[in-house]
């Protein structure tokens, strides 16, 4: 590979011709019948998390078609993957990099076009003085929405030697019940879908009519053969009325109610002591804390009656069972992780644990990390993240040890004090929405008092990017190589079309910036395919080019063979020992790792915030709709709007009547926190008497994130407590 120097890879960048939609135009007029061929993408509206398929059939640069990609396993195109080319070809797409000519804090930024050459020296030179002056983590770097330049990033900050590397998963997604997950456990694992050796299956806290790759249609077919469901959830949904128990527990108890089971499952003899005995730590403990938890103790404090209780025990001990739990909903209350583990712990009293019709333990290929998408430890030098001078260096590791020990990633929500106190002067951000943050407007004074911030996204946001100094075009799904679609052993490349514009793919931003502030032979010099190739080749038979060139045909490569068990011959740790990678090498009731930094080491129940007279029902903040993710599927893909088009927010009909309201109606929510915010009103038994909720990502006078309180989050995660604020309603006069 010939390496080019940082000069060189400049000067190459600014030399790239810009192609604009009317030279575009133009170029199609005097070529009226461009060639048809066929591409192939990945959909990034989920967050890229289930990376289902897209076929498309294209004229020249132009795509005049999508349909599902049969040949990849995830190949189902709902609402969101379907309104993606509306999105492609939206008007108001940032095509050019644009900087700000007016002070932070002016009403309108001033944003004009400056060319690639510009932007790079601009964001390089404040990057590196700030690294000279301050230190590397004084350089925070991020990554939004959609998740896809992840490994592009880990890789920049990792050379640019920063540790300040954070993520929407670090400030309030999936990582909290993650965190949970790998102290039961010792690794991630949310659940499968039931098999036909499954009997009982349990619904933890997600709908999963709602999600994508045929979930629900797999739980269908088991109630039809026969497996008895128990589906845990505050809301009245799909998935609540298919099972044959529903627990409904008040918002954050859910701890309890799992305490409730667990003693039930305890004194009746009803879980797998020898299991218990060989593979699990703590159990004793355990035992002894849930002693109190009694049917009607627990009924007091969840709401759920006691016979359901009962019931729900003895039917999960008709096993084997498995289950399937909420990427975060959970974790988003001030005791969401304990929560989270709490629940877990019952597939474990049952020894349930990767046997055939159980919760099964995934080993995908060596290094790959789902989380990361298609992150290799090749590519972002994992011993280089977890060494002892780096983790030292984080700004979390005082403020959240467990989660700074846990994780690689720096949570990101102190971010308003971390400038306050000038350990960060610089942000580089990707998909970054200030919005994910409680009180988003604490985020953005922090921002405006930065040295320099710039951000690379589809569109401009603008409340997001009120105060960067510049803005980059971010190519989208259709015109991206990276990263690859990963499906266990099975890998989708992607056939793109080149970008509209002066767009670029997230990773060539990324690459193209580690030449310039590092040494182009770290970054593939900047290029997106030589950075797939070098990861696939980590694997015997992976390689770019011959993978793109068996399209539509997905790859495969090399990975694991299946089986249950693995604790027993050592497939489930790192050192090859028979276990679980935890710190007692078993499965944990009680967490070492939690106690040996203060935190309860069983998972103990913790009440939630009050309500009072002014303030008396309860908001989740963040129930998901099937057509709606975060903030993005809005204004961005019109045909979503037609759908629904404002803010709407469930109410019990008993809440409602008390309130005069009426289906339609819009009304006020106020918090102690900020408020009011408008929205309409939606009668429903989806919600119990004492809560309402409402899908988050609305924007101004919509925004719910300006209801929350920022500063009751979990102590273990630092997630915000978005399912757990008091609020009021009323009807807008």
């Amino acid at each position: 590979m010939q390496k080019l120097s940082r000069r060189q890879i400049l000067k190459a960048i600014s030399a790239l011709p810009a192609v604009s939609p009317a030279t575009s135009v133009l170029a199609q007029a005097s070529n009226p019948q461009p060639q048809e061929w066929t591409g192939f993408a990945i959909c990034d509206s989920c967050n890229h998390v289930p990376s289902c398929g897209i076929q498309f059939q294209a004229q020249g640069n132009n795509i005049i078609s999508i349909q599902n990609w049969k040949e990849n396993p995830r190949h189902w195109l709902c609402s969101k993957g379907m309104s993606t080319l509306q999105r492609l070809y939206n008007p108001n797409r940032l095509l050019y990099p644009m900087k700000r000519t007016a002070p932070k804090g002016a009403a309108d930024p001033g944003w004009v076009r400056i060319t690639w050459d510009e932007a790079y020296k601009t964001i390089a030179a404040n990057m590196l003085a700030a690294k000279k002056k301050y230190g590397p983590e004084s350089v925070m770097f991020y990554a939004g929405d959609p998740k896809e330049p992840r490994p592009s990033i880990y890789r920049l900050a990792r050379y640019f030697d920063s540790p300040t590397w954070a993520t929407e998963s670090s400030a309030a997604c999936r990582s909290g019940c993650m965190m949970a997950e790998q102290l039961n456990f010792g690794q991630p694992n949310n659940g499968a879908t039931p098999t036909k050796d499954t009997k009982v299956y349990m619904i933890m806290a997600t709908n999963v009519w709602a999600q994508p790759l045929g979930w629900w249609e797999a739980i269908k077919a088991a109630k039809a053969r026969g497996c008895k469901i128990i589906t845990v959830d505050t809301r009245r949904t799909k998935a609540a009325e298919i099972a044959d128990i529903h627990l409904a527990p008040a918002i954050g108890t859910d701890a309890a109610l799992a305490a409730g089971i667990a003693r039930v499952l305890i004194k009746e003899n009803l879980i797998n002591k020898p299991f218990i005995d060989q593979w699990t730590h703590g159990f004793e403990e355990y035992a002894k804390y849930v002693d109190q938890f009694t049917p009607e103790k627990t009924q007091e404090i969840t709401g759920v009656p006691a016979d359901k209780i009962v019931a729900a025990a003895r039917l999960w001990a008709q096993g084997p069972g498995s289950f399937t739990l909420t990427t975060q909903s959970l974790s988003h209350n001030s005791n969401g992780v304990n929560n989270t583990r709490g629940l877990l712990l019952l597939p474990i009293l049952m020894g349930y644990i990767d046997i055939p019709g159980g919760v099964p333990f995934g080993q995908p290929p060596k290094g790959l990390s789902m989380a990361a998408f298609g992150l290799h430890p090749a590519m972002a030098d994992k011993k280089w993240w977890n060494s002892p001078e780096v983790k030292a260096r984080r700004l979390d590791k005082d403020e959240l040890p467990l989660w700074h020990d846990l994780q690689d990633q720096t949570s990101p929500n102190n971010l308003p004090e971390w400038v306050r106190d000038g350990k960060v002067k610089v942000f580089c951000g990707w998909g970054f929405n200030v919005n994910i943050w409680p009180q988003p407007d604490v985020y953005n004074d922090a921002l405006s008092k930065l040295d320099f911030a710039f951000a690379t996204d589809y569109f401009h946001r603008k409340d997001s990017h009120r105060n960067m100094d510049i803005i980059l075009p971010a190519a989208m799904n259709y015109e991206r190589h990276a990263p690859f679609g990963w499906y266990g052993p099975n890998i989708a490349v992607r056939k793109p079309i080149k970008p509209l514009g002066e767009a670029k793919e997230d990773w060539r931003i990324a690459l193209e910036l580690g030449c310039i502030v590092d040494k182009p032979e770290h970054f593939f010099d900047g290029d997106p395919e030589k950075a797939l190739d070098f990861i696939l080749h980590q694997y015997e038979g992976g390689d770019l080019v011959k993978f793109r060139n068996a399209l539509p045909q997905i790859s495969r490569i090399p990975a694991p063979k299946p089986g249950f068990k693995k604790y027993e011959d050592g497939r489930l740790r790192p050192d090859g020992k028979p276990g679980f990678n935890t710190l007692s090498g078993k499965l944990d009731f009680f967490s070492d790792r939690a106690a040996k930094f203060g935190y309860p080491g069983l998972p103990v129940y913790k009440p939630m915030t009050e309500l009072s007279k002014d303030f008396d029902l309860r908001l989740m903040n963040g129930s998901r709709k099937p057509y709606i993710t975060h903030s993005k599927t809005r204004t961005d893909q019109p045909y979503l709007m037609e759908i629904e088009d404002c803010l709407h927010v469930n109410i019990n009909p008993k809440d409602a009547e008390a309130r005069g309201i009426k289906e339609g109606d819009t009304i006020l929510i106020t918090s102690p926190y900020g408020g009011p915010v408008e929205a309409k009103a939606v009668v429903s038994l989806i919600v119990p008497v004492g809560t309402i909720d409402a899908q988050y990502g609305w924007l101004d006078n919509q925004n719910t994130q300006k209801l929350m309180n920022r500063g009751n989050r979990d102590p273990l995660s630092g997630y915000p407590s978005y399912f757990e604020n008091p609020v009021r309603i009323e009807k807008k006069a």
